[in-house]
């Protein structure tokens, strides 16, 4: 039987007792300084290995041992069949560890790919229609005081675009509102909660006809049935947290990085679950697609004469491809 110089403490003070300890018929014996105990492994909390640690055997009264040596005492416990657990063992081996960090990756990726996106809709849509108008009238006053600017559009042509979304806007209980502004942000249409959807002066000007204007905000409308704004609020907090989380207070730019191309990624399969919308509505309502994919060709050549040469990866757009979204509207038409 071999035994093993250790230091013991009764729990109640902080002095230490130089003692013996072996292993004998699967029990812990302590001796040596007036203290003799033998207490079953199985009622043993052993801690796990550690490099430059000694290893401590807690037992049930809180007292506990402290042994220096840890590769004599890890054989003296392996003698007696005591086995460490299976994440102490792999943490002592650095295939172990690479598998967990990969591992630990591959979770973090399926939870945000598949599960949030799905839990974020459902909490969307439980949001009450106050909430979102709420939030609706907040975003609106930002957007008047430092976005827009009144619109230069003749009455006749915003009368004729208002009276055509009546008439395919659903009945809901939402009190949709049409916007026109001037702005700087170029051609462009935006959707808030509750039913608010502003669209540029710039916007109307390049659309080759009422039609084209019609299609965008049937798009717009899309983002407000289907919550998309909730649902990306939502996703933002919960991956915001996340990233915080495991990035801790090293930077706060590099916590916000993840949320924001997370976000990107949600924001094309919406961008492309509204323009689906939008068909669909136009087709209902006998409206051609034609003049929306003209438009985004014309919005297409636009950017390209401000911007030549510049464009985004296709991972950090907001929307899919153009010309893959001018296709998807040439279809129906054809």
């Amino acid at each position: 039987m071999s035994s093993l110089d250790a230091r013991y403490f009764d729990g109640t003070s902080s002095r230490a007792h130089a003692v013996r300890v072996s292993v004998v018929d699967h029990e812990l014996d302590i001796d040596g300084d007036g203290i003799a105990r033998r207490v079953p492994l199985a009622q043993l909390k052993v801690s796990e290995p550690l490099a430059h640690a000694p290893r401590i055997v807690t037992l049930s009264d809180g007292s506990y041992c402290e042994v220096a040596d840890n590769a004599a005492f890890s054989q003296l416990l392996a003698s007696s069949g005591h086995r460490d657990s299976f994440v102490v063992a792999w943490q002592n081996q650095w295939r172990g560890v690479i598998f967990a960090v990969v591992g630990l990756i591959v979770f973090l990726f399926a939870a945000y790919r598949w599960a949030l996106p799905v839990a974020a809709e459902a909490i969307a849509q439980q949001v009450p229609l106050s909430w979102e108008q709420k939030l609706g009238r907040e975003a609106t006053a930002f957007l008047e005081k430092r976005i827009f600017s009144a619109t230069e559009l003749s009455s006749a042509r915003r009368e004729a675009l208002i009276d055509r979304f009546e008439e395919i806007a659903p009945r809901d209980e939402r009190d949709y509102e049409i916007r026109f502004r001037a702005s700087k942000i170029g051609p462009n249409a935006l959707a808030l909660p509750g039913g608010v959807i502003y669209v540029t002066d710039a916007l109307v000007e390049l659309a080759p006809d009422n039609d084209a204007v019609i299609g965008v905000l049937a798009h717009e409308l899309g983002h407000i049935e289907h919550r998309h704004l909730m649902r990306r609020l939502f996703a933002s907090a919960a991956v915001g947290a996340a990233a915080a989380v495991l990035v801790g207070d090293v930077s706060t730019v590099l916590a916000a990085l993840p949320a924001i191309l997370i976000e990107l990624d949600y924001s094309r399969a919406m961008e492309r679950e509204a323009d689906n919308y939008s068909i669909d509505l136009l087709q209902k309502n006998k409206i051609s697609t034609a003049s929306l994919a003209t438009l985004f060709e014309r919005m297409q050549k636009a950017h390209e004469k401000r911007s030549p040469g510049k464009q985004w990866p296709a991972y950090l757009s907001t929307h899919p491809p153009t010309p893959e979204r001018i296709e998807l509207f040439r279809k129906p038409a054809n």
